[in-house]
């Protein structure tokens, strides 16, 4: 599961906004607050995350390996 307020913290401390996430992964940022509130599972959300350095560890099992 995400573990949303870390995940903000580190947005927070790296100067990023849910719009600039969003913009990076491609998606709309009411999607990027979803996934963040876990409502969403955001596949693309999550490896944009970690491609710009977000631990893993704050984001959760991605499904496709669990399945």
């Amino acid at each position: 599961m995400v573990q949303g307020r870390r995940v903000k913290a580190w947005m927070v401390r790296q100067g990023l906004r849910v719009m600039d996430v969003a913009q990076g992964a491609g998606v709309d940022h009411s999607y990027v607050s979803h996934f963040l509130a876990g409502r969403k599972r955001g596949r693309v959300v999550r490896e944009y995350l970690i491609r710009i350095g977000c631990p893993a560890t704050f984001l959760g099992e991605d499904v496709r390996k669990v399945a």
